[in-house]
């Protein structure tokens, strides 16, 4: 997926800044965001923060009075949340009950070669593949839309990941120490699953699909990224600005 360094340095001062202070200590913008996850703290409640296990969704994890919140960290633009080789998630698609039929369009768009299996001699790009076919891009959305199956996307591109014993992600912060946007999950679930979408590429709510790299020069040190899917969150803050101004204040 590239270099996330920035990412980790954001995740790194977070968890620096919060860990083994009291709630009173923290900054504005922390101390709502705090107060936004746990119930029944005060101003003098101790803060532990650690990191999350590696390779799963959760990046940091905050503990008050043995009380743990799992959140997944995100910053910028372009927000990658998940990405997978093609064939591990058109398994996946099989377990939801998506049909053979939607699943061997979506490898035709993502091998682009008039192919399921990526052995075709002239590759097109996702763009040029969306003019030719926007029919077929319909019905992969329509699909891949419903509202069980949009069910799982969430869980396994923003909550959970790939494997059921992973642990799952109780909120999404979108920020730094100094400013930050969030939302709980089942804000999240709410939102994806009380909303209508419009996007002409395929998407699961407002996540959209795309090939790590469709390989179009054929440069052989490329050509392993053709294999992986990815997903990207590219109106997160929006989303994010959206789901506070509707969100119910606390009493």
């Amino acid at each position: 997926m590239g270099s996330n360094k920035s990412g980790f340095e954001n995740e790194n001062k977070l968890i620096k800044y919060m860990n083994d202070k009291k709630v009173k200590e923290l900054n504005k913008n922390l101390k709502e965001f705090i107060y936004f996850l746990f119930n029944n703290i005060n101003e003098e409640s101790n803060i532990k923060v650690l990191e999350g296990k590696k390779g799963q969704k959760p990046d940091i994890i905050i503990s008050i009075d043995n009380n743990i919140k799992r959140i997944s960290i995100k910053k910028g633009s372009g927000n990658s949340v998940h990405q997978e080789k093609i064939n591990v998630f058109t398994e996946f698609l099989s377990e939801i009950n998506i049909s053979d039929e939607i699943i061997n369009e979506l490898l035709r768009f993502h091998w682009g070669d008039n192919t399921c299996d990526g052995t075709g001699e002239e590759r097109i790009s996702g763009t040029k593949y969306k003019q030719i076919f926007p029919d077929k891009i319909d019905k992969i959305n329509l699909e891949f839309n419903k509202e069980t199956n949009k069910k799982q996307f969430i869980n396994r591109f923003i909550l959970q990941g790939k494997s059921d014993k992973y642990d799952i992600v109780d909120a999404l912060y979108y920020g730094n120490v100094e400013e930050g946007h969030w939302a709980s999950k089942d804000e999240i679930i709410d939102y994806f699953i009380n909303n209508t979408f419009k996007n002409d590429s395929i998407h699961f709510g407002p996540l959209t699909y795309q090939v790590w790299n469709r390989c179009l020069n054929l440069k052989p040190e490329m050509e392993n990224r053709r294999y992986v899917m990815q997903v990207k969150w590219g109106s997160l803050l929006k989303d994010l600005v959206i789901i506070e101004k509707n969100r119910i204040p606390k009493n």
